[in-house]
């Protein structure tokens, strides 16, 4: 470990680490329960075009909603740099680097979310496809966005994994939380993968829940409590 003391900078990075974890998990949730994924039918292009047409607001809200998350991973890459820099200069700067090659992917597929938007309300598209082209269209960006949304939790997961082993190395935060933060993007790394080979594995989906669970509690416990001192083990 490079340096035990915790300096002001560190503190405050501390404090903003905090904030962008809720920030960016309110982000998440409202765009995928309330904006742009709750109009997304499963299995059903035409239910979903209507929905998306029927509540265009709403739509690019989520998109908003998404651009201000992809964003904010930058920023919360640099808190987090400044933070664990002194227990690791390289690794911190390696899981920086994937932090915001991942906010890079994710930026790009939301294109897709505007194709979809132009698909269904630019009027020159209709004369030149049918409503049922377009409505395969539209699920083909849709398609397009989820596949995109899995190369960039690649590196969403392989970032937090080197941050949180460094949470763990620095005991900044108690062990305990920081190793489930640990095993919960180990666990999004390996089901994304999974789902990227294996698309129908039995296990579903919901490889990434236990990591929100996960960055609402550092992130309560970084605004609240701060970091520590670590002890001498």
């Amino acid at each position: 470990m490079a340096s035990t003391a915790i300096d002001q900078s560190q503190r405050t990075a501390a404090k903003v680490a905090g904030v962008l974890y809720l920030l960016l998990m309110a982000c998440g949730v409202f765009g995928e329960f309330n904006g742009r994924g709750s109009l997304i039918a499963d299995n059903d292009p035409a239910k979903t075009a209507a929905q998306i047409t029927g509540h265009l607001l709403l739509f690019r809200l989520g998109i908003v909603s998404d651009l201000i998350a992809f964003t904010g991973d930058i920023a919360m890459a640099v808190a987090l740099y400044v933070l664990l820099r002194p227990i690791g200069r390289h690794l911190a700067l390696l899981a920086a680097f994937w932090r915001v090659a991942e906010a890079a992917v994710l930026g790009v597929i939301t294109l897709n979310s505007f194709t979809m938007l132009q698909l269904l309300t630019d009027a020159r598209y209709a004369t030149v496809f049918s409503s049922q082209q377009l409505q395969n269209l539209v699920w083909l960006f849709n398609d397009t966005h989820d596949a995109g949304y899995n190369i960039g939790l690649i590196f969403l997961s392989l970032g937090c994994i080197v941050f949180s082993w460094l949470f763990f190395k620095s005991r900044y935060i108690p062990r305990l939380l920081s190793g489930f933060g640990l095993l919960t993007y180990i666990l999004m790394l390996v089901g994304t993968i999974a789902a990227i080979v294996w698309p129908d594995n039995p296990l579903g989906a919901n490889f990434d829940t236990p990591a929100g669970l996960y960055e609402i509690i550092i992130g309560l416990w970084l605004l609240l409590r701060g970091i520590r001192e670590p002890r001498t083990p």
